[in-house]
């Protein structure tokens, strides 16, 4: 139980006056003599006046030296909103107290200037490192603060009692203004795919959702599109959406619309700001982020970086392809002002991205301009489509080095991404500044880490594959477009490879641009022959799926041997493999190449390996994703890996 403190008014001057006075009236009542008593009143009546007047000199200049002390460290000081409620008190060296404020004296119970602190409270002089001390059976804080005034040193003591403490800077953060921007995704396709007289009570139920998370953060909303949405509330109950895992998500799914294959989903970018100003742009970049990332998803800016939530669900495909169109009419005009095109995908390329890199050959062609595909050391999985290239005399030189590419290029030249949009994983990343133009075609779920300012940029997380993004940019690049056989077949490889035989992420624009390309004289049997395997990979890749560490939650990690051929190829298709068998979900491959750990990450759908993949600074999509680590061992990327599940898992 709290003692409560006894309080005395007797000041050092109080009783020094006392016992004066009590003196010269005992000497005049022993003093006879009449002029004799009024010398020694006249001189007792100076020294009164003079000590008090010294007294309060002293007191003063107190003041002033503490005022200084004060001000010049008041950055530290001014941390605390009720600053003047904290019992403090200043002393000189050897800890005489010189000044104090009316919660130190409340405390101690009574005037303290010129008594030693360390007397006043004992507590206090404890060890520095033991910052709690007791008083009247309360707990504090004990704060001393060193500064330098006049040439001498003092010292401020704070004894801080956190339960009636707050911080200014984490009460001011609690109460800043946090923004939130809501989108539905694809309202007009979720729209057209229901009855039209479902459509007034889809709307309102959506905004019912809203209207309701809102009220539980005390905020408020304004809708200013038919499926936008601007939510304002204080930042302190950030941290209750955080903890629900954004359970609106959840909730948008749950709407009824007539057509089960039809549900809304929203994404929601969230920012965090010193400014309402800055706040609202990092809600912006947040939901272009989630946008971007397929929708169904929450973003957070902050100051630490980006926090995703949700993204478990396949993103709802666009079926419109006005973008792709708007895209290839800009393509070709750029095109047709550049004098030649460098065309360059990631490193260790694969069909999807040698197929994409093919397919705009035949853009390039359509305007007369030479272009070349960058391609540093060919790999299984492209050995054969570099065979084909090699043996048609149509292509004659058409792959060059990096070096090479770098030497060829001037402000004229047009550089293509395709298949990444991180600038780290490009095959060389060098020829970024050599050209004026750059373009980036990309399916992969964008990251907090992209290539910044391209030319143009198509980004279609909803697509299978780059391959398939650049067939539609062919159907609209221009009239009577001359593809030739082994480029329609390099894209149908690459569609094929991406989807696994179109078993994943395959929508109705995947079909339609396979159909396009058969239409066109696509062989599938030349795609089979891209396909296959030799025994001694088959063997291996039968390995790495015997080896295999299956995880309590369905997910199987393994690795490839060191002396593998082909690791990376190897990786892939053992994940692959993986997620075939019963009772496997989701499937990790790790391998090591030129002293790289490459992870391959494949999921049947209910787990996201981009999201898992993602913590460990890879990327994907939410069935196929992957990762390249460096300067980690084996056994470290394994426990990161391990815990980067466990993560995902309570964030899901």
């Amino acid at each position: 139980m709290k003692e409560k403190t006894k309080i005395s008014y007797v000041s050092n001057e109080l009783v020094i006056f006392l016992v004066l006075l009590a003196a010269v009236v005992f000497v005049l009542l022993l003093i006879q003599h009449t002029y004799l008593r009024m010398a020694i009143l006249v001189i007792v009546f100076v020294v009164a006046v003079l000590y008090f007047m010294i007294s309060t000199m002293n007191k003063q200049r107190w003041f002033y030296t503490a005022a200084q002390i004060l001000t010049t460290c008041s950055e530290r000081i001014d941390k605390y909103v009720n600053a003047v409620t904290i019992p403090t008190a200043i002393t000189k060296q050897g800890g005489v107290i010189g000044w104090h404020n009316p919660a130190f004296f409340m405390l101690a119970g009574m005037h303290c200037e010129g008594k030693n602190i360390f007397r006043v409270f004992p507590q206090l002089n404890k060890p520095e490192k033991d910052k709690k001390v007791k008083i009247h059976g309360k707990t504090y804080y004990k704060e001393t603060i060193g500064c330098e005034w006049g040439g001498k040193e003092y010292t401020i003591h704070r004894l801080i009692d956190f339960e009636k403490t707050y911080e200014a800077s984490a009460l001011s953060k609690s109460l800043t203004t946090t923004i939130c921007h809501i989108q539905v995704d694809n309202y007009g396709d979720l729209l057209r795919g229901t009855e039209q007289s479902c459509h007034a009570e889809i709307g309102a139920e959506i905004e019912h959702v809203i209207f309701k998370n809102v009220r539980n953060v005390h905020g408020a909303y304004q809708k200013y599109d038919r499926d936008k949405f601007i939510v304002i509330f204080e930042r302190r109950f950030l941290s209750s959406l955080m903890q629900s895992k954004f359970d609106i998500l959840n909730e948008m799914r749950k709407i009824g619309t007539g057509n089960d294959a039809f549900h809304p989903t929203i994404s929601v970018g969230t920012g965090v700001g010193a400014s309402p100003e800055e706040a609202n742009s990092n809600a912006t970049a947040a939901l272009e982020l989630a946008l971007a990332r397929g929708g169904d998803q929450a973003v957070i800016k902050e100051e630490a970086g980006y926090k995703f939530y949700g993204g478990t669900q396949q993103g709802m495909e666009k079926r419109t392809r006005v973008k792709s169109r708007m895209f290839a009419h800009a393509l070709k005009n750029m095109m047709e002002q550049c004098d030649k095109v460098m065309i360059m995908g990631h490193t260790v390329p694969d069909l999807d991205c040698m197929g994409a890199a093919m397919g705009l050959l035949a853009c390039a062609r359509k305007v007369e301009k030479k272009a070349y595909i960058v391609l540093d050391k060919p790999n299984a999985a492209i050995q054969g489509l570099v065979d084909e290239i090699a043996r048609d005399p149509d292509y004659k030189d058409l792959l060059v080095t990096p070096q090479d590419a770098a030497s060829m290029m001037d402000q004229k030249t047009m550089l293509i991404v395709v298949d990444t949009q991180i600038a780290d994983f490009a095959l060389a990343p060098s020829l970024f500044g050599k050209a004026d133009t750059l373009v980036v075609i990309d399916h992969h779920l964008r990251g907090t880490d992209h290539i910044e300012n391209p030319t143009l940029y198509l980004h279609e997380p909803y697509a299978s594959s780059t391959a398939e993004m650049v067939t539609e940019i062919l159907q609209y690049f221009a009239d009577k477009m001359h593809i030739k056989p082994l480029e329609l077949e390099s894209l149908l490889a690459g569609i094929t490879i991406d989807t696994k035989g179109f078993s994943f992420k395959t929508g109705v624009r995947t079909f339609e641009a396979a159909s396009y390309l058969r239409k066109l004289g696509a062989d599938t049997t030349t795609i089979r022959h891209l396909f296959q395997d030799d025994l001694e990979t088959f063997n291996a890749r039968a390995k790495v799926v015997q080896g295999a560490d299956i995880l309590p939650s369905g997910i199987a990690i393994s690795w490839c041997p060191d002396d593998a051929k082909n690791p990376q190829l190897l990786a892939a298709q053992a994940a692959d493999s993986l997620i075939g068998i019963r009772g496997i979900s989701a499937s990790f491959v790790l391998c090591e190449q030129n002293g790289v750990i490459l992870v391959s990450g494949r999921s049947i759908g209910g787990i996201n390996v981009q999201r898992i993949l993602e913590k460990l600074g890879g990327g994907g999509h939410a069935t196929i994703a992957g990762a390249q680590i460096k300067g980690m061992s084996k056994e470290q990327i394994v426990t990161e890996l391990k815990e980067a599940i466990e993560e995902y898992k309570k964030e899901s």
